[in-house]
């Protein structure tokens, strides 16, 4: 009786809501493939902190610094090593947990300094802690060509490079560009997975009706789920080619930055594929076996009858 039901304004139905399922697969996919990595705060500190982002963040603030020393009047050596990198991890860190909880400073947190929180406002950065070190090391570095290094001339310069980063980091970065970009992203991600995976649930509802059996039903939603898995799972795989790195742009960070992040987040999204495909996978052969189930059912009823007439036929 259930595949009388079975029309074809049903098929009609089914066709609809399964592309609409397709689509809602797919949001809430990327949704929550960006939500678990870059929603992870710690994986994203550790990516940005790790030897070869940080070499490279390093490098970029010690050749700002170099500039900012040489338009105050003091050309240093561009091999002068300026900036301390445990300085450097520990207010990267602090800055990410900073900005991921929306520019707010996280009450309870691993990564954030004490230091690196301003003493008259808690609820802003400062970067005194990475720029004593480096006056420090500016200090020696400058004193070692020009020993009156000192005085007026001094506190120029340090005035320069403090300016200059607390405009660069704090304000464009942290205030107006990343800082603000990433928590939106992955607010947006976190309510696409969320919203995605409700709507899924209630359109695979819809298809169940419309399928009017369950076999129907699992065999259309799993040849659905497994043909967007293998083409996320190609996705994936094309993103994940590090020639790509060089196209992403992510409001200022370099290069380098990006390729580290490119190479953390994208196992976990064809993690994500793999999933999605195992369960399209399971979901067809469930579909499969209770067709034959159905099937042996079928040719079971039919020899029963047949043998009912054989006796009945016997009997005459």
């Amino acid at each position: 009786m259930a595949r009388t039901r079975y029309t074809a304004v049903s098929r009609g139905w089914l066709m609809v809501f399964g592309l609409i399922y397709c689509v809602i697969l797919v949001i809430f996919g990327v949704g929550f493939g960006f939500a678990i990595t870059f929603g992870n705060t710690d994986q994203m500190i550790q990516t940005v902190t790790n030897p070869q982002s940080l070499t490279n963040l390093q490098q970029t603030l010690n050749n700002s610094a170099l500039r900012q020393t040489a338009k105050a009047g003091v050309t240093l050596p561009p091999t002068t090593e300026l900036i301390d990198p445990q300085a450097l991890r520990r207010g990267v860190a602090t800055g990410i947990a900073i900005s991921a909880n929306f520019g707010d400073v996280p009450q309870r947190s691993k990564w954030v300094d004490q230091a690196y929180i301003s003493k008259t406002d808690p609820s802003h950065m400062t970067l005194k802690p990475l720029l004593k070190p480096l006056n420090s090391r500016l200090a020696a570095a400058a004193k070692a060509i020009d020993p009156n290094y000192s005085g007026e001339v001094r506190v120029s310069v340090e005035k320069a490079i403090a300016a200059h980063y607390n405009e660069v980091i704090l304000d464009t970065m942290m205030l107006h560009g990343i800082g603000i970009a990433y928590p939106m992203m992955v607010l947006i991600c976190q309510t696409a997975a969320i919203v995605g995976a409700i709507l899924g649930v209630i359109v695979l509802a819809v298809m169940r009706v419309c399928a009017h059996s369950w076999e129907r039903w699992l065999r259309v939603t799993g040849r659905l789920t497994y043909s967007i898995a293998i083409l996320a799972g190609l996705g994936a795989l094309v993103v994940s080619i590090p020639a790509l790195a060089q196209y992403i742009r992510l409001g200022g960070v370099s290069q380098i930055v990006v390729e580290q992040i490119q190479a953390a987040v994208t196992p976990t999204w064809r993690i994500v594929a793999g999933v999605i495909l195992l369960i399209g996978i399971g979901m067809s052969v469930a579909a499969a076996v209770m067709r034959m189930q159905a099937r042996k059912q079928a040719e079971k009823v039919a020899a029963q009858l047949e043998n009912a007439v054989d006796t009945m036929k016997k009997r005459n």
